[in-house]
């Protein structure tokens, strides 16, 4: 018995198995994100859904992870990360087998919503167990890895949802992956996790607006360019260059690949020197550049070596951030509030995004959309860069 207790202890030590944990945790959630891409327009003709209502189906996700990531965190800071990844994980295998059964639309509303609380709950808790666990110096490293698992989710998810759905239809498409979820939520408790609790929990730092704004402002500007990217982006190359589903999807692949390979590597770099106002102002700023350069690129391959370069320089941007994000709340007993923070910014920009590029369509053009965005990100960087040496971030 003791042999066994000490083991668990060796384990809640180990910040390389919290890690695995977080890791694992999020790419199953964007995975199950990923699942309903390919699925969902054919199953919602069957059930006379239109485009509009598509839409809402999977905005309410983004919707839900804007209002309740700061809950989540600020609770997960009260009662501990483990219970907040557990609900979490469970919420979204109901979520996902509510997908499977949903015969309405307001079923489909509802399952999304609930995956949209899930992932604020497994998100706030996760990074901020990672942050937790972490030694400052490594932090930027493991951030990263961290974060390249939703690339690697938003890859495969669509393949796993399309492959599913071929082969064993569309309630086992749904269905396997709630359980598989289920499991790892249930293999959380085989994890002793030391809790960290805080009895009011500090979420707005004295001292810390001005660097806890210009965090947000950097991830804003980069999820407000995947929310452009994401949706404009494929019928750009549709309309430009007649591509195919599947050469569009390749295109979203290398940018998830550039993402996958350079968010560790800009971890790994700003761990060891630092160099925060090179790394997100230049990010910022080469992200505007090779936004503009798959505008005018006269060829796909082109455009994909274009969004090749976008990834790691947003990657840049944002890496760097989240171990200054949990500098910031160090010592106050508040990751949680932290990565609540970063979350709602994040699904700010992410819903801002499709919006802000729908007002422009309507009164210029698609590639407008596209060259606006890369002028804001450059000017952004050139703003940041400024402020950071101001803030003496390192």
């Amino acid at each position: 018995m003791a042999a066994g207790i000490l083991n668990r202890d060796r384990i809640a030590a180990s910040s390389g198995a919290i890690l695995v944990l977080v890791v694992l945790v999020i790419l199953m959630d964007a995975m199950i994100y990923g699942l309903l891409i390919p699925v969902f327009p054919g199953y919602a003709s069957r059930l006379g859904v239109d485009e509009s209502v598509i839409g809402v189906v999977f905005g309410v996700y983004a919707v839900m992870l804007l209002f309740f990531s700061i809950p989540m965190g600020l609770l997960s800071d009260r009662v501990g990360r483990r219970p907040l990844i557990i609900a979490g994980m469970l919420l979204l295998a109901l979520a996902t087998a509510l997908f499977a059964f949903s015969t309405t639309v307001t079923h489909l509303i509802a399952a999304r919503a609930i995956q949209g609380v899930s992932a604020a709950a497994t998100w706030s808790a996760g990074l901020a167990l990672l942050a937790d666990t972490s030694e400052p110096s490594r932090l930027g490293e493991r951030m990263g890895v961290a974060l390249s698992a939703v690339s690697l989710g938003i890859i495969l998810g669509p393949v796993v949802g399309g492959l599913l759905f071929e082969y064993l239809g569309y309630t086992a498409t749904f269905l396997i992956p709630a359980v598989l979820v289920a499991l790892v939520g249930i293999a959380v408790l085989a994890v002793p996790v030391r809790a960290v609790r805080q009895g009011r929990p500090d979420m707005l730092p004295g001292g810390n607006l001005l660097p806890l704004a210009a965090c947000a402002v950097v991830v804003v500007a980069v999820s407000g360019t995947y929310g452009v990217v994401d949706p404009y982006l494929p019928v750009y190359l549709h309309a430009a260059f007649s591509a195919s589903p599947a050469t569009i999807g390749v295109v979203f692949a290398v940018l998830a690949a550039a993402a996958i390979l350079a968010q560790p590597a800009v971890g790994r770099v700003y761990d060891r020197y630092g160099g925060s106002r090179h790394l997100i102002g230049a990010g910022l700023l080469v992200s505007g550049v090779a936004l503009a350069a798959a505008m005018q690129a006269p060829s796909l391959p082109l455009i994909a070596a274009a969004v090749f370069v976008l990834g790691v320089a947003l990657s840049s941007a944002m890496v760097p951030v989240m171990p200054i994000l949990a500098g910031i709340y160090r010592g106050r007993g508040s990751q949680g509030a932290a990565y609540g923070i970063y979350n709602t910014f994040y699904s700010l920009g992410l819903a801002a995004g499709p919006f802000a590029g729908a007002a422009i369509v309507g009164r210029w053009s698609l590639s407008a959309v596209f060259l606006l965005q890369a002028t804001v990100l450059a000017v952004i960087g050139v703003f940041i860069r400024l402020a950071i040496g101001r803030l003496h971030w390192r």
